[in-house]
């Protein structure tokens, strides 16, 4: 994803994208892949952190200054932040030479997971646990092109760091999660006659969250 555009910054663009690797840092940080492309015709003598801006709970981990970016050269760098399990943006500024640009990054649901192995019999254990006031519910469309289970289970991979649970029940999907940050269990799961995904979650407002994202991931044209 974007964020920094070359027009903007005079010369560099930054994109970034989510890695679903553990941080090294801190296992309860996500990893975020920062690119910096040069487009300019001179060199960028210095890329660093500068002044940052976060919500009480959350806390980042700075990547090491960057020097020398030449013309038409791309670098990388790692950006751990604890998101500390809420949907609250990171506020930072990237120096770009001596510039300041302030950015935000915002963490999807489904990256601030981790993959589950569970089996279903603790799946269903747990679910029950998480019913009520803990379990989000939306009804789905599905797209001639993607309604397939194979294509089901895609998508809901793209859009979540989940992992499927094994199930003898043909006419469900379903996929277990942690929160990366406080361990959280993320239940989802998608019943393929009714088309209702449904998630249980004791964090409901990620839940909620968890199933808006779900749902735009499995109705896209």
């Amino acid at each position: 994803m974007e964020l920094l555009n070359k027009v903007t910054t005079g010369g560099v663009a930054v994109n970034y994208r989510f890695t679903r690797h553990p941080h090294l840092y801190a296992p309860r940080m996500v990893g975020i892949e920062l690119t910096f492309f040069n487009h300019s015709t001179e060199d960028i003598p210095i890329i660093k952190l500068g002044s940052k801006s976060l919500p009480a709970g959350m806390s980042l981990h700075e990547f090491p200054a960057l020097s020398n970016i030449s013309p038409e050269q791309s670098r990388s760098a790692t950006l751990g932040i604890d998101y500390n399990d809420t949907t609250q943006a990171a506020k930072l500024d990237l120096v770009i030479g001596n510039r300041p640009y302030t950015v935000s990054i915002n963490c999807p649901t489904g990256e601030m997971m981790r993959p589950l192995n569970m089996s279903q019999m603790a799946f269903t254990q747990e679910q029950a646990k998480l019913s009520g006031m803990n379990e989000a519910t939306g009804s789905v469309s599905l797209p001639s092109t993607a309604c397939d289970a194979k294509s089901v289970t895609q998508r809901i991979y793209q859009a979540a760091n989940v992992l499927q649970v094994p199930s003898g029940d043909t006419s469900q999907l379903l996929f277990a999660g942690q929160t990366v940050s406080g361990g959280i269990l993320m239940l989802i799961s998608l019943g393929l006659e009714n088309m209702v995904v449904t998630v249980n979650t004791e964090k409901i407002v990620l839940g909620n969250m968890m199933v808006k994202e779900t749902k735009t991931a499995l109705e896209k044209q």
